[in-house]
């Protein structure tokens, strides 16, 4: 036969052989195609940050002057509705040649605003009547969902003729550094997440690929009788298995595709997706196309390496291969090598190296597990029945159950190791959060202060006000943060006591009684103002007023009677008295009016940094995707047991008609799976915790490991075993009848 009829043969086979060959093919495509869908979604990284990063450059406005062009006064301001932030872009043009924002068609005028979709449909959902009159004009336009940075984002364009304090900003699309040093190291982990678990689908792919070996050898002895050669047979093996891969790749892209449309409510801390954004680039593409049939192709070619296929029949060599150490540790000392020098994130060459040493830690386990399972069920004796016939087997062929749970242990020790690191970050900075008894803070510019206070003032239920009026105070040519308040704020926010209107106190400013220096407002205009009494020594107490303004000189009214303070900030503390959970709503509805001016913070105990958030929302992305490649290890173990069962039909039909019950067969089985995945679960936690360890310094000095989610991993690597083992039951049943001995 010709080259090309080999390929048909082949072709013929794996989909026209039968219905064990139709399951084969099925549990194949589904096995490749899963992994597949994955490798997709890992390779659209790079477009994901690309788009973003462009969407983020188009919207920063530039304050460079260009010549011809009157400036765009521009203000950006957050509002909270129920947890949800919302951002209040302000815009004054100042001539008619003032840039215009990307998202719309013109400039809104005072009174009018342009809303995101979101923000849209939140306003239209909204059956409280708080949200609408937060936005100060009437929605006349929808900001385009192309310029908005997340899908999910709640943002507003104001037009108003009334701003002070914006950016003058003469174009949009600066090269904005958006990227604090918390999203760096987060971004650097999440690459490092991605390679780890994108790591063991190659793995899986070639488990799969092994599908269906002995009848494989049967149909290939048949082949060789009938007159093929040994060429023939490889192009046929090679056949059979690039149908499963051009099967699963077609199956991984179609599910890839409906993953892809279902992504525009993703969105992870200060990251979103659009469906346009999950494109794969063509050369990853391209790689995987290749990829995927080669290595199906090579790995049912490798499988074959210790088998003799013979006109006569198959014979296997079956003394085991002896497996030495030395090459093992070699993945693993050189990742050891590249996470110990301290390269930091902030660096490429520190995430590369990161990246680079924590997959070859990774690679390390498969490397180590088959040479590790050998050692301990050489040296195990004893036992049930069911324990000594999965040792036996175990003895026989350690590397294929090796070889799964090695990918699925991978998969386990990348997700505690980032789990560890990710819930060490959000511990550490998880510190700034509410300590202020459910209090709202309000923050008003000066020109609109004593409106502001008034207002906040008439809002039912709003009581125990502390307010401070601040400035900042030049003594001896050094600035310091300087506030007035009356005495019952003062009392309440430091520890003093005895306070009288007409004292002074301070902290670590030096400032003398009868020492005249200057105040000095945010547009740094100065006044003159004589320090009338002897300071007296000034302690904040934590979370109060004073320490969220960081104030080092308080003072009294009549301590700076005659100095112009007009023109001074003002900030609120107050509280609900009615338990009305929308208090904070209705005091942010009462400056409304003043917006783009005044400002509103509300915390709770239960709200952590938006550093915390961002790990605890990274952390739950690694964590889902672990799931999701253990998922896959799933398929790959069912795949495996199900085909061992078809394969051992003979052995297993001859065990229960000598009296093996079916129950310990089962137990076997059970057995089999379980004392690889256990050692490998050890092996798996110690590489995670070094890992962790190692990278740790990286970020923060803090190692804390979350054993409850390495608990929920390993629970579900069990369970996976369980149920797996639990699907191979009916198919024992079948297997151990009598009656399917007469045709052995």
């Amino acid at each position: 036969m010709t080259g090309r009829e080999d390929l048909l043969l082949g072709f013929r086979l794996a989909v026209g052989g039968g219905r064990g060959s139709i399951i084969r093919l099925v549990l194949s495509t589904v096995g490749i195609g899963l992994a597949v869908a994955i490798l997709l979604i890992g390779s659209s990284a790079g477009t994901v940050k690309e788009n973003r990063d462009q969407r983020a450059y188009a919207a920063s406005p530039r304050n460079e002057p260009i010549p011809g062009v009157t400036p765009l006064n521009y203000s950006a301001t957050k509002t909270d509705f129920r947890g949800q932030a919302i951002a209040l872009v302000h815009l004054q043009p100042t001539g008619p040649t003032s840039p215009i924002p990307p998202g719309v068609d013109r400039l809104p005028a005072p009174g009018e605003v342009f809303l995101s979709p979101k923000l849209e449909e939140l306003v239209a959902s909204d059956t409280s009547g708080l949200l609408r009159p937060r936005l100060p004009g009437k929605p006349v336009g929808i900001i385009d969902a192309a310029a908005v940075l997340n899908p999910n984002d709640l943002v507003a364009y104001v037009g108003t003729d009334e701003l002070s304090g914006g950016i003058a900003t003469y174009a949009f699309g600066s090269d904005y550094g958006y990227e604090t040093p918390f999203e760096r190291g987060i971004l650097s982990l999440l690459l490092v997440g991605l390679f780890v678990l994108l790591t063991p689908v190659f793995i899986f792919v070639g488990t799969v690929s092994r599908l269906g070996g002995a009848s494989r050898d049967r149909r290939l002895a048949a082949l060789r009788l009938a007159g093929s050669s040994l060429n023939q047979l490889r192009r046929i093996t090679a056949a059979e298995s690039l149908v499963g891969a051009v099967a699963g790749l077609v199956a991984g892209g179609a599910s890839f595709l409906l993953f892809r449309g279902a992504v525009a409510d993703f969105q992870v801390f200060r990251f979103g997706v659009y469906p346009k954004d999950l494109t794969p680039s063509w050369p990853l593409v391209a790689l995987i196309v290749l990829v995927i049939p080669a290595l199906t192709v090579a790995t049912a070619g490798a499988a074959q390496r210790h088998t003799v296929v013979e006109p006569l029949g198959v014979v296997r060599e079956t003394t085991p291969p002896q497996r030495r150490l030395w090459w093992r540790l070699l993945p693993v000392v050189a990742g050891i090598a590249l996470i110990a020098p301290d390269l930091g994130v902030a660096s490429e060459l520190g995430r590369f190296a990161l990246i680079g040493g924590a997959v070859l830690l990774m690679l390390g386990i498969p490397a180590l597990l088959p040479w590790l399972l050998d050692r301990v069920v050489s040296r195990i004796k004893g036992g049930p029945p069911s324990f000594q016939l999965a040792i036996r087997r175990l003895r026989n062929d350690s590397g294929t159950p090796s070889r799964v749970v090695a990918g699925l242990c991978v998969v386990l020790a990348g997700a505690i190791g980032l789990q560890s690191l990710l819930t060490g970050q959000a511990v550490l900075t998880a510190g700034y959060e509410d300590r202020t008894e459910g209090r709202a803070t309000v923050h008003a510019d000066g020109p609109v202060a004593d409106r502001a206070v008034a207002a906040v003032r008439a809002v039912p239920g709003a009581a125990d006000f502390q307010t401070m009026r601040s400035m900042f105070v030049d003594a001896n040519s050094a600035l310091a943060s300087f506030a007035v308040a009356d005495c019952a704020t003062i009392e309440a926010a430091t520890t003093a006591t005895g306070c009288r209107d007409g004292d002074v106190f301070t902290g670590t400013t030096s400032i003398q009684k009868g020492q005249t220096v200057k105040l000095v407002d945010n547009d740094k205009r100065e006044r003159p103002w004589t320090v009338p009494v002897t300071p007296r020594p000034l302690e904040v107490k934590q979370s109060g007023l004073a320490e969220q303004l960081a104030v080092h000189v308080l003072a009294t009214p009549a301590a700076v009677a005659g100095v112009d303070l007009a023109a001074a900030p003002v900030t609120v503390s107050l509280r609900g008295t009615t338990g009305d959970p929308d208090f904070v709503e209705l005091v942010r509805n009462s400056v409304a009016p003043y917006s783009g001016q005044v400002t509103v913070a509300s915390y709770n105990g239960k709200r952590a940094s938006d550093e915390a958030r961002m790990f605890d929302d990274a952390r739950n992305i690694l964590f889902g995707g672990a799931l999701l490649v253990l998922l896959l290890a799933g398929v790959s173990l069912l795949v495996l047991a199900q085909e061992q069962v078809r394969e051992r039909r003979r052995a297993l039909g001859a065990l229960s008609a000598t009296g093996v019950p079916v129950r310990v067969i089962v137990r076997s089985l059970l057995w089999q799976n379980g004392i690889p995945l256990l050692l490998g679960i050890v092996v798996a936690t110690a590489t995670a915790i070094a890992l962790a360890a190692l990278a740790r310094r990286l970020f923060w000095d803090g190692l804390y490991v979350e054993w409850s989610a390495v608990g929920m991993l390993i629970a579900a690597a069990v369970a996976m075993v369980l149920l797996v083992t639990a699907s191979t039951v009916p198919s024992v049943r079948s297997a151990a009848k009598a009656e399917n001995l007469r045709t052995e």
